[in-house]
């Protein structure tokens, strides 16, 4: 199968992380426009003030200073030369600038419109001294402040020059502000998490539910509450696992009703064929009796998989250790490797059914073509999620094909796994059904170290909640 290139993921890969991402997105592009929107309206109506205010002022002094003699109007420069509106006779005339700004032109129509359009008149606005006012204002905080500087042509012909220093606070960073809309922000962000959080629980809580009913079907049902959706999503789970429930019940039901049935007729037999004369005919019914009532056995423990049995800790070490007496007794060589760690919550019964499937399954068919007499090995290695049991012979192995294959029920292969030497074809199906009753799962592969087939058994160490 060709390698297929990773793909960059830039979304998150959960549905909380990419709907917190979304509103994140959003509210950053919302806080975003709104202290532009802020600051520039900020800024311009400040100006407008500022423009109305000076213009009326500026004109009324004006026509105070048209009306007086040369004397007098240094009397009145000199009372009225306070900040921020500085005033004075002898400067020059400078000019409109090269570049006049926006508030400057502003200031300089409501000037007009205050004395008329004929009369002279130059604004500029500037950061600092003004051409030829004489004045150098700053902050206070070594930056020079902003002003308007505003020269207007006398009845006489003289000039007057008036400079207005803009209070700090037009030119000064809005720190309330930001910090009022970074205050806004974390509020916005906290109550985003907790809605994100409250939405996507309830799918998280519906996806664990939906885990845990493969291997517990009496766990406990989800609760109806929250949203309508989320309520009628736990409404239909729910109904979900109560129809299960009555169905293996039936299931279980039928399965008894089967058991007894067929045991009865079977015992019948059994009598009649034992009261047949010829030896040579009662043994082939006999061992075609065995043959039917091992078949039955094990079609009923498949379709069981050790379900009726409770979950406690197992000492799975102990347990290998176990099989591999009981195997030496019968003549077998097993070898334990490695350690089975803690006890792992599991059906004692099914999982022992579960590894000795296997290993029977080793020990058969281990040797035929492979290592005489190598022993079988069960390898333990245990590790914070899983603990994980290989059962690995010398045999001849099996085709890369059949690996999945075998685990049909009812599957032998011509070659190794036919009845006469034994077994049902359902040994490999009924470890997997144990396997996978228990959360884990059964594989099979070739060794690549030799000749050998290695059953590789994965048990999570931590179980879905609500386990028996």
């Amino acid at each position: 199968m060709p390698h297929r290139p990773r793909r960059l993921r830039l979304a998150p890969a959960s549905l909380f992380g990419r709907l917190l991402l979304l509103l994140l997105a959003g509210l950053g592009a919302a806080l975003a426009l709104s202290a532009w929107l802020t600051l520039t309206d900020r800024g311009e109506a400040l100006y407008r003030v500022l423009v109305t205010d000076n213009a009326e002022r500026i004109a009324n002094l004006v026509e105070l200073l048209d009306g007086l003699d040369e004397g007098d109007r240094a009397r009145v420069v000199d009372a009225l030369d306070l900040p921020p509106l500085y005033i004075r006779l002898d400067l020059a005339w400078a000019g409109n600038p090269a570049e006049v700004s926006p508030q400057a032109a502003a200031l300089a129509g409501a000037l007009h419109a205050q004395l008329g359009d004929d009369r002279p008149l130059a604004v500029s606005l500037s950061h600092g001294e003004a051409a030829g006012s004489g004045r150098d204002e700053d902050d206070g905080k070594g930056r020079r402040a902003p002003s308007f500087f505003v020269q207007v042509g006398l009845a006489d012909g003289g000039t007057v020059s008036f400079l207005y220093v803009l209070p700090r606070f037009i030119g000064a960073q809005p720190v309330r502000l930001l910090a009022a809309l970074a205050l806004v922000s974390a509020i916005v962000l906290a109550v985003s998490v907790l809605a994100v959080r409250g939405l996507t629980r309830p799918l998280a809580r519906l996806a664990g539910a939906a885990r845990e009913l493969g291997t517990d079907l009496e766990r406990p049902p989800l609760p109806e509450t929250g949203p309508v959706e989320v309520r009628d999503a736990a409404i239909a789970f729910n109904d979900m696992q109560a129809r299960l429930r009555r169905q293996l019940a039936e299931r279980d039901q039928l399965l008894a009703a089967v058991s007894h049935d067929l045991k009865t007729p079977l015992a019948r037999l059994r009598l009649r064929l034992e009261l047949i004369g010829e030896s040579g005919v009662q043994a082939r019914a006999l061992a075609d009796l065995a043959d039917l009532e091992t078949t039955v056995a094990d079609t009923l423990d498949f379709l069981r998989a050790g379900r009726e049995e409770a979950t406690v800790p197992v000492a799975i070490g102990a347990l290998a250790e176990a099989l591999a007496d009981d195997a030496a007794d019968t003549g077998a060589a097993v070898e334990v490797l490695g350690d089975g760690g803690a006890p792992l919550p599991a059906r004692p019964r099914a999982l022992r059914r579960c590894l000795q499937n296997l290993l029977d399954n080793a020990l058969r068919y281990g040797n035929s073509d492979g290592e005489a007499g190598a022993p079988v090995e069960i390898v333990l290695h245990d590790a914070p999620q899983a603990l994980c049991i290989c059962i690995r012979d010398r045999g001849p192995g099996l085709p890369a094909a059949e690996l999945e294959r075998v685990f049909e029920p009812f599957r032998r292969l011509e070659h190794s796994r036919s009845r006469a030497t034994g077994g049902t074809g359902l040994g490999l199906s009924i470890a997997r059904a144990i396997a996978r009753g228990h959360g884990g799962e059964l594989t099979l592969a070739n060794r690549s170290d030799g000749p050998g087939l290695e059953a590789r058994l994965t048990l999570p160490r931590r179980p879905p909640a609500g386990a028996r």
